[in-house]
């Protein structure tokens, strides 16, 4: 078949993909600071390569990512280029609605960036709420990682809260993915604070918000523990987070048969 990569499709390929009643996912990262060590388009890489190792297992359509998302935590920092949170929305929501309209019957909004997860639910819901009276479709929303949390934190060398952003598993990821942009002799003697909250976090489920951290106060934009990161982990945390993400979607996508 012609490529899975929507955007390497011309405009017939992708109607066929969509007579193949083809899933399409929709990444979206962002464009942030990740400390002094990661490049800013790390959630969106993350992202985008998740989203690229899914397509063929789940006989997918990859749509362009959104490499823009919500990061007013970290704005403070040079390179972080952040939407508001309802334009985020909208710009999501126009995109669903698009490949609604166009035909796409099962969507995918794939997650890489952790604030912009509750506004992917928001417009999942937005989604089937306005359209699903002229459409017959399904919508998804997860963040890459969520699937594959326990696996991952059974495989963590940092402690609690070492896992949180620019640490122990976005490292690894950019080590085993992209280590030439990787720059672990820039730590030395920064600032690491591990937090409350950690991607692969299990139990309560609550949100806390707090003041934001800044380049006065010291602070590398990281959340977590980098320093236990290593290509060898990285490898091993990416193959499982795509195996729970097809574990899932198999399942997501046996019950929208069912239905039907």
């Amino acid at each position: 078949m012609t490529s899975r990569i929507l955007g390497e499709c011309t405009y017939d390929e992708v109607a066929e993909a969509i007579a193949a009643e083809r899933l399409v996912i929709v990444p979206t990262g962002a464009t942030e600071a990740h400390g002094p060590h990661l490049p800013t388009d790390t959630d969106s890489h993350q992202v985008a390569e998740v989203a690229r190792r899914l397509a063929e297992p789940l006989d997918a359509m990859v749509a362009p990512t959104l490499e823009y998302g919500i990061s007013k935590t970290f704005e403070h920092f040079p390179g972080t280029i952040s939407l508001s949170i309802p334009i985020y929305q909208e710009l999501l929501y126009e995109v669903g609605t698009a490949l609604v309209r166009q035909g796409f019957r099962r969507l995918l909004l794939l997650n890489g960036n952790r604030p912009n997860g509750t506004s992917n639910d928001a417009v999942a819901r937005r989604l089937i709420d306005d359209l699903d009276g002229d459409h017959d479709f399904q919508v998804t929303n997860v963040s890459y990682w969520e699937p594959a949390a326990e696996r991952i934190d059974e495989l963590r060398r940092s402690q609690r809260g070492g896992m949180g952003h620019g640490g122990e598993f976005e490292t690894s990821f950019q080590l085993s993915t992209r280590p030439h942009l990787v720059k672990m002799e820039r730590l030395e003697g920064v600032k690491m604070p591990l937090v409350g909250w950690d991607l692969v976090e299990s139990g309560a489920t609550s949100r806390t918000y707090g003041r934001r951290p800044d380049m006065e106060t010291n602070h590398a934009s990281i959340f977590g523990d980098p320093r236990s990161a290593s290509a060898e982990s990285g490898k091993v945390f990416v193959d499982a987070v795509v195996d729970g993400l097809i574990e899932m979607m198999t399942n997501v996508q046996v019950g929208y048969r069912d239905r039907n």
